[in-house]
């Protein structure tokens, strides 16, 4: 390429969109192998044993609460029936940010190993001889990474707020989730519902629920929205660093930097990549537990679960 054809702003456009598209291809293929290779590996909504378990749960789930029979037989002159759908569509929202949560997962640890080179291995790619300008990747790599952890904490805390849809709906007939998170919704269900039927109560799956709803700990739903809420409102995940021993002034109290070091309380990537790998993990292993709560409160007794508001 001529120097005229490098300056020219039409080549650099096309160059840059060139490289947009290469990007995109090449961040498709590298999630698809580099998964094979993950330790810890991101865990499946649903594992191949279990996915006729998990379907069969789904439609029985969906055809309790009015939605679209596998089979509709139809004469020539019937009316077309209607059917609720919002069961479906509420599961189905939930599945699809799982899903979203699991991708920037791993694009998180992707891009955790490919800074963790930058910095060990410059030399495994063309980059300049510069220390300065190899610094400077590595840093970036670093940001893009803490980018994507808070990216997949928001979506972690999304599949709560979509559990939490399907669980209104279900006890409270409740189509307009926009204000009440999951929690509203769980102790609205333990106020009204457990009371007066022991059995909910005393389910293994509302037990495992509730435990989580409430535990404040690095593996419960406290824990994880605290972090969400920080990251959306207040601040943004990065390195901690050790406190500067030359600085030529003091700094008064700094709130936001006690907020960091003791509520978000960053630590390595490695232990947070782990820490959204047990998350993901309990959003795998209780979103069965939700749908089996739902399915209890729609075969329950004629005025019972079901007909609350």
């Amino acid at each position: 390429m001529s120097e005229i054809e490098i300056t020219d702003p039409h080549s650099r456009l096309w160059s840059a969109i060139g490289g947009a598209v290469q990007h995109t291809a090449n961040e498709i293929l590298i999630l698809s192998r580099l998964e094979e290779f993950f330790s810890p590996k991101p865990t499946h909504l649903v594992t191949e044993g279990n996915i006729e378990r998990f379907n069969s749960q789904v439609d029985r789930l969906e055809s309790l609460y009015g939605g679209v029979p596998r089979i509709i037989i139809l004469t020539h002159n019937d009316p077309k029936p209607k059917f609720d759908t919002y069961m479906s569509a509420a599961i189905n929202e939930t599945i699809n940010n799982f899903d979203r949560a699991r991708r920037s997962l791993c694009r998180a640890q992707t891009i955790m190993i490919g800074a963790h080179l930058l910095g060990k291995r410059p030399d495994l790619i063309d980059l300049p001889s510069n220390d300065e300008i190899r610094g400077e990747f590595k840093h970036t790599a670093e940001d893009i990474f803490w980018e994507h952890v808070e990216t997949t904490l928001i979506r972690l805390a999304g599949f709560w707020d979509r559990a939490g849809q399907i669980l209104d709906f279900a006890f409270f007939s409740i189509r307009q989730y926009e204000r009440d998170g999951f929690c509203a919704v769980i102790d609205r269900i333990r106020a009204n519902s457990c009371p007066m039927h022991p059995e909910l109560a005393a389910s293994p799956a509302w037990k495992k629920v509730w435990n989580y709803k409430k535990s404040e700990k690095e593996d419960g739903l406290q824990w994880l929205l605290l972090r969400r809420n920080l990251v959306v409102h207040s601040l943004h995940l990065r390195t901690l660093k050790d406190s500067e021993e030359n600085k030529i002034f003091e700094s008064t109290f700094n709130h936001l930097s006690k907020r960091l070091r003791e509520n978000l309380a960053p630590a390595s990537p490695e232990k947070e990549i782990e820490r959204l790998h047990l998350h993901l993990a309990q959003a795998a292993s209780l979103l069965p537990d939700v749908l089996t709560l739902c399915e209890m409160n729609a075969l329950s007794k004629p005025g019972g679960l079901g007909e609350q508001a």
